[in-house]
């Protein structure tokens, strides 16, 4: 095992230009040290990120909140800007994993970890987050909802590292929101199923519509047919067996040790029902 420390940003990314494979980035570390401890992870160049100042903090530019990648979830639920422009995204985080967690797990690393179960996915998808990429010789805005591309698999490329997470700054403005995690416990728990959403009524029929779910795919998605299912209807014109043939077609939840996929699939759909009853 090789770890290296970049003095600076530049010299990050000439690392990671240089380094192709088998390497990994240690800011937080809440996964990966869990990794190295268990030999999971092994013949391999880890990158030390966090101490690079311009890939941590919190911002108002332009029409969007920047939340650098190695951000903790901490600084996130303590962000006096959060609080004003995002508070649904804020407090919706509120009971992410323990305060020793919240204090060293970043923001970036819950995304680049791709798993099925990352908490803050769902939210970022339903913000319409996007995504700076940034390598030695570009930089890319992407939107989230690209960004993977199955288990464990994104368009990030080899020499590319996560810099920032941009959230429009109306993204929350005049929607009714949404969030439920349901685990195993109320609290420090890992999520079996979770629902984010935002919908926006008009003569109370619903004239914007955006759902996301985690532990139910392969990597947490959105639920465009069942949005365009729901576009213009009235809450008492929602048809649930209509629901139902639609989520069948839009999750793929599985059976591990933690539920099995009958569960996952009626808590999804009790989920939805109890956003619109």
């Amino acid at each position: 095992m090789k770890f290296i420390k970049p003095a600076n940003l530049k010299e990050l990314y000439e690392i990671t230009s240089k380094t192709k494979k088998n390497k990994h980035y240690l800011a937080g570390g809440t996964d990966i040290n869990i990794q190295i401890k268990k030999n999971i992870i092994k013949n391999s160049t880890i990158i030390l990120i966090n101490h690079i100042k311009e890939l941590n903090g919190i911002a108002e530019d332009g029409n969007y909140i920047v939340i650098g990648s190695t951000t903790t979830f901490q600084q996130i639920i303590e962000s006096d800007l959060l609080n004003k422009k995002l508070p649904f995204f804020q407090n919706s985080l509120k009971n992410f994993a323990s305060p020793l967690i919240q204090s060293l797990a970043t923001i970036g690393g819950n995304i680049a970890n791709s798993s099925p179960t990352a908490d803050v996915v769902p939210l970022l998808l339903v913000l319409d987050a996007k995504l700076e990429l940034c390598s030695k010789d570009n930089n890319r805005i992407v939107n989230l909802k690209n960004f993977y591309l199955g288990y464990k698999k994104f368009i990030l490329n080899s020499d590319e590292i996560i810099k920032a997470i941009l959230i429009p700054i109306n993204a929350e403005n005049g929607f009714d929101t949404f969030y439920q995690k349901v685990g195993s416990r109320k609290a420090l728990s890992i999520a079996k199923v979770s629902l984010a959403g935002l919908k926006k009524l008009k003569n109370k029929k619903i004239v914007e519509i955006k759902l996301a779910v985690g532990s139910l795919n392969e990597y947490p998605r959105r639920l465009f047919l069942l949005e365009k299912y729901l576009i213009n209807k009235k809450n008492t014109e929602i048809d649930y067996s209509e629901i139902r043939d639609i989520l069948h077609k839009e999750i793929t939840p599985i059976t591990d040790l933690r539920s099995d996929k009958e569960y996952r699939f009626e808590v999804c759909f009790n989920l939805i029902k109890k956003f619109f009853m």
